[in-house]
């Protein structure tokens, strides 16, 4: 009878609990209707009719709760009696604990009635990360005190960083200084010498400083970008030197560069370096501290005219051969932290040095890694020190705020007082640990086995070991990882067997491969509508957009996919823990597999996936021995916290390289889609950072509520994007700029037939379109624009499609515009001579005369079968550039500081016997960069229509073309 009444019980009970839903369901139609019965009433009858309505259907909906809400309570009230007869029953919960969310499995075939809700743990989850993200970025950007020169009595023998930014004032209020102006080679070294000169006289008497200003003239090959060889003629340095007055042959350098690039006051590339090296150079000479080798200072005066005038010091200069290790201090940015992003090549004790006495740490084995890939546009002394002068050193450089550099918004009030004095902590205590330890002189004691694996940990300190231990930890690493799969499989063993568990884990694998490839695919189709929309690059000026554009997208589709990849994989294991425990293990094997091609081809950024195997690993087997039993929020909390650490390491260097990345992407050419290129990228980083995580969502009950919040700050974040002005993607703001850029050369172009007669003569403004919204982004304030070209065909037909680039960048830089308009002033022009021409058997050698401005670009390109043996600009065989119609071509970067002459030059071509016509292409590309002859009134007419967001680097060029 009890059994009977207990099923009975049991049947209504379910009945009530149906119908106590089915309730909330209509008690939330009537309120929807209660609403739109209001707004009616309003528009017709006015707030009285509101009221009375409300007021009914709120005593509707009252009387309705009563009711089910009293049949609801009697049935709970009559199963929840106890049986007199002692016989159990099973008591009927009307909610489960939250933690059964963790174990329900959607489309399982166990039968338990689904819990209320458990996206909390979800929401935890993805809260956690994110605000652990918040703070990495906040600690990222903090900076010291500066120190003032009112309070300097304070800290004798301390960097004052007032002093640098009055240095970095004096040197920008020359204005641009570009290799070759008044305003670089005359008043800018005055100013150094000045300074110096003063330092002097306050220096102790236990040191010996001697001072000496040089002119250098040289040539060297360079492949940076599509590689040239570099000629340079009497480009000036000024040069310190800094020792004990017992002379000793070892010495440490510093270098800085005192020119900046066109139209640009250089604060932060590099005044503010040569003003650290000031200060430094100030501390250290007034300081009684004996020193126990030599400082060189160099102040060099040509950096931007790729890298000459450290050429010139490191192969001429007296004091070089003495130089066992060098500082170099540069920047792609303005402001925030140093980066230490190059070491080496050899000498690792130098590493050892800063990681013990640099205040701020802030260096990454991973930055000198994609620096030297080449995914960043650019090159620095360091290059010059090491290839040339076989010295090994470190190279610190500013690589935030990248909006300003090279532009006119370069400017001291980028700068803050504690980026400064932070970069001049570290340079000084760098610069006194080097000259007070035993390694210089030392050959004995100097470590010069292979290259170094180090990085800071959140700027607390620096981890490094040499790449041989670094191997050695990742083999460990990876077998603490196999034992970790090894112990969950065994652990499973009660409910699936080991082949299947196996098995299951490569279908993982697949899964999450297929989810990083759906995540790509999914922002990538975001980027195409964008672009398509005209709607790119809203992020440029508000990084932010990112989070809602790409990061949301990626976090929901990967979700939506292991859901999905769950469902189906139910069949096979249908407890989710186990389910869950193979994704980890899969993404163990991943990590594992990629710190295995790391040690394979002794890759130094194998430390990030060194985070991810060993951190979850060792996490893994601590649970199993001493927390088997967790679960709910004991369990996910010490999951989430054992993945914390590689996510925050991972994502600390993360968030260094997307503040450099990112102001690139207005520079890296509109050849390609940077929407797409920065959607990838992002997708791809939070793909790996949300690695062990995403999977927790087959664990959630109710998850795809979340999910469903994500898409929705994804729409409503496009929709704001497309149809309000937030979406623009440049800022003119002097305090925070982010401008679009351009490049205008005011150009006359010239071709010359085989017969000496001009074939070709057209004027007009080349625009360098540096963004993918170039040039038409201005057309509506620039009507001129409207009428722009492209010049893609040109390049088919004309030795470097026939126009005036300053440096060698057509497989980068290769989509430009061609505006037909007004003749330039050329006052200076550029000039080629046939000095001689000589012809053997099977040989032709040219002699060439050139005259021009002081930048002059000289490109050669001979004909099919025509091959350049020698030249006399350098010995050795010449360095080329990428073919142009299965033709050689060769590019000499020309540059004259001072007092230039004609440049001569010589080449010996090798002619097969039966060829006929002309062998060789050469033209001439004359570039004037500063003074008067930089623009004429005309073209700054047409500069000045550019609106303020827009800042544009101008000269007045010209091209040249001939056949011989």
């Amino acid at each position: 009878m009890y059994i009977i009444y207990d099923i009975f019980s049991s049947h209504m009970y379910k009945h009530t609990i149906h119908i106590h839903k089915r309730f909330y369901i209509y008690h939330n139609h009537i309120c929807i209707l209660s609403a739109l019965l209001c707004a009616v009433a309003t528009l017709r009858c006015g707030k009285n009719a509101v009221q009375y309505h409300r007021q009914s259907l709120n005593d509707i909906s009252s009387s309705f709760y009563l009711i089910l809400k009293s049949i609801e309570t009697f049935f709970l009230n009559k199963t929840s009696q106890k049986m007199s007869d002692g016989v159990r029953y099973r008591q009927h919960r009307v909610g489960r604990h939250s933690e059964e969310a963790l174990y329900y499995l959607p489309g399982s075939t166990k039968k338990k009635l689904p819990p209320p809700n458990g996206t909390q743990h979800l929401l935890f989850v993805l809260t956690f990360f994110l605000s652990v993200s918040l703070i990495v970025i906040v600690l990222e950007k903090r900076l010291p005190e500066p120190k003032l020169i009112s309070t300097e009595t304070n800290y004798p023998g301390k960097f004052i960083a007032e002093r640098a930014r009055n240095h970095i004032v004096n040197l920008t209020s020359i204005g641009p200084r570009v290799s070759g102006s008044y305003e670089n080679e005359v008043v800018a070294v005055k100013y150094l010498i000045a300074v110096i000169n003063d330092i002097i006289k306050g220096a102790s008497y236990n040191h010996k400083i001697d001072v000496d200003i040089t002119r250098h003239t040289g040539a060297f090959p360079l492949t940076f970008l599509d590689g040239m060889t570099s000629v340079y003629k009497n480009v000036q340095n000024v040069v310190v030197k800094l020792g004990p007055r017992k002379q000793t042959p070892h010495s440490l350098l510093l270098n800085c560069h005192f020119d900046s690039a066109v139209e640009s006051p250089g604060a932060s590339d590099d005044s503010a370096g040569c003003a650290v090296m000031l200060e430094v150079f100030r501390v250290m000479a007034q300081s009684s501290k004996y020193l126990n080798h030599n400082i060189i200072f160099l102040f060099n005066g040509a950096e931007e005219n790729l890298l000459q005038a450290s050429h010139g010091f490191i192969t001429q200069h007296k004091w070089a051969n003495e130089i066992e290790a060098f500082i170099n201090l540069e920047a792609c940015g303005a402001g925030g932290r140093e980066l230490l992003f190059q070491a080496g090549p050899d000498a690792p004790w130098i590493i050892e040095v800063y990681s013990q006495v640099v205040p701020y740490p802030y260096a990454s084995s991973l930055a000198q890694e994609i620096f030297h890939s080449g995914i960043v546009p650019g090159e620095t002394d360091f290059r010059i020190f090491r290839d040339f002068g076989k010295v090994s050193g470190v190279d610190f450089a500013w690589s935030t705020n990248g909006y300003v550099y090279h532009t006119k918004f370069d400017t001291v009030n980028q700068i803050p007082l504690g980026s400064l004095q932070r970069t001049g902590d570290n340079i000084l205590a760098l610069t006194q640990g080097i000259i007070a330890s035993n390694y210089m002189g030392n050959a004995m004691g100097q470590n010069h086995d292979g290259s170094l694996v180090f990085f800071d940990f959140l700027g607390a300190f620096v981890i490094r070991w040499p790449q041989y231990i670094a191997s050695i930890v990742n083999l460990l690493s990876i077998f603490i990882g196999v034992y970790s799969i090894y112990l969950n499989v065994t652990n499973a063993r009660k409910e699936i067997n080991t082949s299947t568990y196996l098995k299951q884990i490569l279908i993982c694998t697949g899964v999450i491969f297929a989810s990083w490839l759906i995540s790509m695919v999914s922002v990538t189709f975001i980027a195409l509508v964008l672009t398509k929309l005209g709607k790119v690059m809203s992020w440029y000026a508000r990084p932010a957009w990112l989070f809602f554009l790409y990061i949301c997208p990626t976090i929901a589709a990967s979700m939506l996919w292991f859901l999905y990849a769950a469902g189906r994989q139910k069949n096979e294991v249908n407890t989710p823990w186990v389910l869950y425990q193979m994704y980890c293990d899969a993404f163990s094997v991943i990590w594992m597999s990629v710190l295995f091609i790391c040690i394979l081809l002794e890759i130094r950024s194998g430390f990030i996936p060194l985070h991810w195997v060993i951190f979850p690993a060792v996490g893994n087997i601590i649970r199993h021995n001493f927390f088997s039993k967790w679960r709910d929020w004991k369990w996910l909390c010490y999951q989430v916290g054992v993945l914390s650490l590689p996510y925050i390491q991972t994502f600390y260097l993360s968030i260094g390289a997307l503040y450099l990345f990112i102001p690139i992407m207005g520079r890296s050419g509109a050849s390609i889609n940077s929407e797409v290129v920065i959607a990838n990228m992002h997708a791809i980083l939070f793909c790996l950072l949300l690695s062990f995580t995403m999977p927790i969502v087959i664990l959630i009950k109710n998850a795809s509520r979340v999910i469903s919040v994500i898409i929705g700050l994804f729409l409503l974040s496009a929709a704001v994007l497309i149809l309000t002005p937030l979406g623009f993607p440049y800022s003119g703001d002097i305090l925070s700029p982010a401008p679009q850029r351009f490049m205008i050369a005011h150009t006359h172009r010239q071709y010359y037939s085989e017969e000496g007669n001009l074939r070709y003569s057209g004027t007009g403004y080349w625009i360098v379109d540096l963004d993918m919204n170039s040039p038409h982004s201005v057309e509506s304030v620039v009507p001129e624009v409207g009428a722009a070209l492209p010049t893609v065909e040109q390049c088919k037909e004309q030795l470097f499609c026939g126009l005036p680039y300053l440096v060698p960048v057509t497989t980068f830089l290769w989509k430009t515009s061609w505006i037909p308009g007004p003749a330039p002033i050329i006052n200076i022009p550029t000039q080629l001579g046939l000095v001689s021409k000589i012809m053997n058997e099977d040989t032709t050698t040219f002699t060439f005369n050139v005259t021009g401005p002081d930048h002059i670009g000289i490109i050669m390109s001979p004909y099919n079968g025509v091959h350049l043996e020698e030249w006399s600009v350098l010995d050795g065989e010449p360095l080329a550039c990428p073919s142009w119609n299965n033709r050689e071509v060769y590019f000499i970067y020309y540059a004259c500081a001072i007092d230039c002459d004609p440049y001569t030059f010589s080449m010996v071509l090798k002619v097969p016997k039966n060829h006929k016509g002309p062998i060789l292409t050469i033209a001439l590309a004359g570039h004037f960069l500063h003074g008067k002859n930089q623009r004429s009134s005309e073209f700054q007419t047409f500069l000045n229509q550019f609106p303020t967001w827009t800042v544009i680097t101008p000269w007045t060029a010209s091209y040249t073309s001939w056949e011989f």
